[in-house]
């Protein structure tokens, strides 16, 4: 039976059926491509956090960066056998993460597709800093050569007189230096910037201050060293690398660049023991700042 303009009946039907098989097939790829893009943004933000994570402990604790880098990606709704490779750079200034995940189908199987894979990278890594908080008002002299692991004495030396190495940061006097030293400066500090000196060695407040630092580390974090150590290890200390060529009295030093150290112990005769190490600070990242061992964590990509 004819109907309307050249069609038959039976040519309906076949058209219409077409049309529902296309129609089908479109929602069958919207839904699903719809799933793979939302499976894929969650692995692509765990291999983000995940990195972020882990390169806190480059570059000294490349060991440290794998397991928390894989942690991180399984709190993040990763499963382990989803974890495809974690890798730490050769040189220990980067980590890469990669993870797959098989994604099933729903309305694709009416076309006879059962699954599909969504895999994501990424790759976080270390960055010199042009500036940091939680500044420790102690300046190590710039005009010497520090290696990794190497121990330092802090305020044993006179740099010039007067002047054994504290800095006088939003203030001056013995009870301003000993509160920046046990609690760090509550403010931000930039390479280039003249820092004022603090004469005199305060002995007491000196003593106090340092020792309270060691003593929470040790309460909160007993088993915590130079090598392997928490990020929030109150023995961390971040310093200022300084030019005390000249200085006399109260001066002002230019900052060169910043430093981190381990804080051992201070002694009876106020030796105050540090060790020199490469860390993560509490900065702002900067590729063209010099370096003198503190770090940023970036995500390169």
């Amino acid at each position: 039976m004819r109907v309307g303009r050249g069609l038959y009946r039976g040519q309906i039907v076949v058209v219409m059926t077409g049309a529902m098989a296309v129609l089908l097939g479109t929602i069958a790829l919207c839904t699903d491509v719809g799933l793979l893009y939302w499976n894929w943004a969650l692995l692509q933000k765990a291999a983000d956090a995940s990195v972020l994570a882990g390169a806190n402990y480059l570059p000294s604790d490349p060991a440290t960066t794998v397991s928390v880098a894989r942690n991180f990606a399984t709190l993040n709704g990763m499963a382990s056998n989803e974890i495809v490779s974690t890798i730490v750079a050769s040189d220990n200034m980067s980590v890469s993460i990669q993870l797959k995940r098989n994604v099933p189908y729903y309305f694709a199987r009416l076309v006879g597709l059962t699954s599909g894979v969504v895999t994501a990278q990424a790759t976080a890594g270390l960055q010199n800093v042009s500036s940091v908080n939680e500044l420790v008002p102690v300046g190590i002299d710039s005009r010497t050569t520090y290696t990794y692991g190497q121990q330092i004495n802090l305020m044993t030396g006179q740099y010039g007189p007067g002047n054994w190495g504290p800095l006088a940061l939003g203030g001056t006097g013995a009870s301003n230096f000993a509160n920046n030293v046990q609690n760090g400066y509550d403010g931000q500090f930039s390479v280039g910037q003249l820092l004022s000196t603090e004469p005199g060695m305060m002995t007491g407040p000196t003593r106090s201050a340092f020792n309270a630092r060691i003593n929470a580390g040790a309460d909160e974090y007993p088993g915590g060293t130079f090598a392997n150590h928490t990020l929030d290890d109150p023995r961390l200390l971040t310093v200022p690398m300084v030019d005390y060529a000249n200085i006399n009295g109260s001066s002002q030093v230019p900052v060169l660049g910043f430093a981190e150290l381990w804080l051992v112990g201070i002694d009876s005769h106020d030796t105050i023991t540090t060790y020199f190490i490469k860390q993560v600070a509490n900065g702002t990242p900067s590729a063209g700042a010099p370096n003198y061992g503190a770090w940023q964590v970036v995500l390169i990509k």
